[in-house]
């Protein structure tokens, strides 16, 4: 079911990352880590519901501009 999923792998290497700790190289238990992320997707919900949080997927489309800034100042640079 889960063979292709590197989701929760990438998400638990940022979340190693950003709290200063250490990578584990093995014995990284994802399926732990599936449902912790799920709880705590959960768990954010609910406190939104109840505090009337609105999400921003419900507000139109902001308007993009059309025209795009090419700077004179643009290199290729090549990196060996």
């Amino acid at each position: 079911m889960y063979d292709r999923d590197c989701g929760v792998f990438v998400v638990g290497y940022v979340e190693y990352l950003s709290e200063g700790m250490n990578v584990p190289s093995d014995d990284f238990e994802a399926e732990y880590h599936r449902m912790r992320y799920a709880i705590l997707l959960q768990k954010y919900g609910i406190q939104k519901a109840q505090k009337g949080y609105v999400s921003e997927n419900d507000d139109p489309p902001r308007p993009r501009s059309r025209n795009i800034r090419i700077s004179g100042e643009n290199k290729i640079v090549s990196i060996e």
